[in-house]
């Protein structure tokens, strides 16, 4: 049984899929499922997956075992990482789930490379990504992310109405969100926090949102308030600054609604100087966001 046997096990199960655990590690599809049948046959001939049309799933056998290689490849990667750290300087792998905040995140990367240029970056936005065992760091309104069970605090922000200047409630000096129960909404993806907070927020105020319009990219929200397409309630803070020059902004007060992102780490698993002073350093930076209502002066 082969280290890399392993690992192509854990992509299968975490993916779903022969072929896109291939495509992750550039190899061609057959030899992934070879991989996965020398493995199964080392194991006595046990099956660990179940074929479902296009997609494998993990059967009894395969979670167990998916336990304990999760267990086992963890304890060897952060061992890697102790060994490598030993210098103790910041350099080395920075992984980040980047679920909130990209526009923060993307500031704080770079200023951060400049003071400390021996560090690797890898930043995902994948809305959709399943599993966190690559991630040294997450940034999410959710303050509990899978094996992510230590956070703190990063953003609290308002949530605000972006509309376009030409709408009958750009005029507004605020605005009870039950006056929008006929309007279009756009927002991201059903996935994101946004979505939920104006799902959630809207049937509290007894109505079902008519949301027409979903993107996986905020530039585009804005960009289709910009051309009248609906409205979109909007944090304050994350996107400061980013609105077409056509698009007001009306505070929403009938209810307030807040929102608050975290940065969250996996207490169980080695955190390397560069990743423990990074996390310092955003939460130093956050704090200085106007708007920010963490902050120590508000």
């Amino acid at each position: 049984m082969e280290l890399l046997q392993l690992r192509y096990f854990q992509a299968i199960a975490n993916l779903g899929s022969v072929t896109r655990a291939a495509a992750y590690y550039h190899i061609p599809q057959p030899a992934m499922s070879q991989s996965l049948s020398r493995l199964e046959h080392e194991l006595g001939d046990i099956k660990l997956f179940d074929r479902r049309n296009n997609h494998v799933v993990l059967n009894e056998a395969g979670q167990n075992f998916l336990t304990s290689v999760e267990t086992s490849l963890n304890i060897l990667d952060d061992g890697v990482k102790k060994i490598k750290s030993l210098k103790h300087d910041i350099s080395g792998p920075i992984h980040i789930l980047v679920m909130e905040n990209r526009r923060f995140i993307s500031y704080c990367v770079p200023t951060f490379s400049e003071m400390h240029p021996n560090l690797e970056f890898q930043l995902c936005h994948d809305f959709y990504s399943d599993t966190d065992q690559d991630y040294d760091l997450c940034i999410s309104s959710n303050f509990f992310y899978k094996q992510m069970k230590s956070s703190v605090p990063l953003i609290k922000e308002r949530i605000i109405l972006a509309v376009q200047e030409d709408h009958p409630l750009a005029q507004r000096k605020s605005i009870s969100l039950s006056e929008l129960q006929n309007e279009k909404f756009i927002t991201m993806t059903s996935r994101s926090s946004l979505y939920k907070i104006t799902v959630e927020n809207c049937r509290r105020c007894g109505f079902e949102p008519h949301i027409p319009f979903t993107c996986d990219d905020p530039y585009y929200v804005r960009k289709y308030i910009s051309l009248n397409m609906g409205v979109a309630l909007a944090p304050s803070v994350s996107w400061a600054g980013r609105f077409r020059s056509n698009t007001k902004l009306v505070p929403v007060e009938n209810p307030e609604i807040y929102t608050t992102s975290y940065i969250l780490w996996n207490d169980l698993r080695y955190q390397s100087p560069a990743v423990r002073t990074f996390r310092d350093y955003l939460i130093s930076e956050a704090k200085k966001l106007d708007g920010n209502l963490l902050n120590d002066n508000e």
